[in-house]
């Protein structure tokens, strides 16, 4: 195997690992009532701290990628997960329990800007362009999604402390693993912002007379970021809705059916994240194209509770789904062309973005109970006007990421200040190549 694709073989296992965990732990939450006396309150706690850390240790996690080796930050990032992981195997009460849910996602927080960095680098070395990589990064993180029930199903003889025991180990084998995956260069300073202007302002002569004006990189990690977390919301508000949904609709026992749907929907966005990465499509399009087929596909799950109405529907979703995860994600990743502080954009993008994962259950289940087919039709409602909002701005102006070319590689980019105009944060096709 050649060294590039062995590189990015072990980041995207990295990222596999990272999501598995967000799944692995729902069929052992029998385990944790019986062995740490976890409550129903104790229970919801274990996930709402776990990606409370994670989110909050984002910002944190960018901030050191930018002022060390990005290898090194997420070596001793999965090092903490695994402590954390290991330390949930052996817990036998609720405050060990949710001490260590913490430090895992603390962990995990940590290792997301480096995974991006990792994967901004290993495009440039290798000439390798942005929406190939994002493709296979999504695909990964279905994977992971899919790959966690899978694997605690599969260990249910072995039980929770042997299964986590197992996974601390494969865990701390990633962190060795991204060290010889992640380009081991230390990262911009950003006393490297002072740079001689002529130099500094070169990727201006390839800019569109019609460019922007001037954006700080946070304009574009808060707009991505912001993107990214609408896309999370919808999701999540529909992994505790679609069950109760689908229940109301069928004769007997929905079990079946609601893994079926879902299985289908993910399999479908798994797919379209590697189909959608072989184009190098503008950003701008692939946002409209995910938002559009996000509103279609929920405000059509209104319509009716049968099960295959609402699978093909959810399977329109979820393609919508993988187009807007891909555009957050190559829009954050092709930023680093025109910024030094990728690390700290990294984690503020991250932070925003796992913001949906909080408030899309508890928006989701209020609204279902006032009326069954109310967050369907509001939360696509919502995805329309966002459309809308798109296609008003694109008349306005042709600075939105992916707008002025085709995503390419973003190896050759030389823009080092944090304010490059109208480079922001998309790429020309003819530069060389740069979860």
């Amino acid at each position: 195997m050649k060294p590039g694709r062995r590189r990015i073989a072990l980041l995207l296992a990295a990222v596999i690992s990272v999501n598995a965990s967000y799944t692995v732990m729902i069929p052992f939450v029998p385990d944790l009532e019986d062995r740490a006396g976890a409550g129903p309150v104790v229970v919801a706690l274990t996930f709402a701290l776990f990606a409370g850390a994670k989110a909050l240790a984002q910002p944190v996690g960018g901030w050191w990628v930018d002022r060390w080796r990005a290898d090194r930050v997420a070596m001793l990032s999965m090092l903490t997960a695994a402590a954390g992981i290991a330390l949930t195997a052996l817990a036998r009460d609720s405050a060990t329990l949710l001490t260590a849910r913490v430090v895992w996602g603390i962990g995990e927080g940590l290792v997301s800007p480096a995974l991006y960095a990792g994967m901004t680098a290993l495009c440039r070395q290798h000439e390798i362009p942005t929406s190939r990589m994002m493709g296979n990064f999504g695909s990964a993180a279905v994977a992971g999604f899919l790959l966690g029930p899978l694997i605690a199903g599969a260990a249910v003889p072995v039980g929770l402390t042997g299964l986590f025991l197992a996974g601390a180990v494969i865990t701390a084998a990633t962190a060795v693993g991204l060290v010889l995956a992640i380009p081991g260069q230390q990262s911009p300073q950003p006393e490297e912002e002072t740079e001689p202007a002529p130099e500094a302002d070169a990727p201006a002569a390839n800019a569109p007379a019609a460019g922007p004006a001037p954006t700080r990189w946070w304009v574009w990690a808060l707009l991505l970021g912001g993107l990214d977390m609408f896309t999370f919301l919808v999701y999540s508000a529909l992994e505790p809705l679609l069950p109760e949904y689908l229940s109301s609709g069928a004769d007997s026992s929905a079990r079946t059916v609601i893994s079926a749907v879902f299985v289908a929907g993910l399999a479908v966005s798994g797919l379209a994240m590697w189909l959608l990465g072989r184009f190098t499509l503008p950003l701008r399009t692939l946002a409209a194209t995910g938002l559009g087929f996000t509103a279609v596909g929920l405000c059509a799950m209104a319509a009716t509770a049968h099960f295959v109405a609402v699978g093909l529907s959810f399977m329109v979703y979820m393609f919508g789904y993988a187009t807007l995860f891909l555009t957050a994600r190559r829009g954050i990743v092709e930023l680093k062309a025109a910024t030094s502080d990728d690390g700290k954009a990294f984690g503020l993008f991250g932070l925003v973005s796992d913001l949906g994962n909080v408030l899309g259950p508890l928006l989701g289940v209020a609204l279902y109970a006032v009326n069954h087919r109310l967050p369907f039709l509001l939360l696509g409602a919502v995805s329309g006007l966002v459309l809308l909002a798109l296609a008003a701005v694109a008349r306005r102006r042709t600075g939105l990421p992916g707008a002025a070319a085709k995503s390419g590689p973003v190896a050759g980019a030389k823009a080092r200040g944090a304010d490059a105009p109208a480079a922001v944060p998309a790429t020309t096709a003819a530069e060389p190549d740069g979860r």
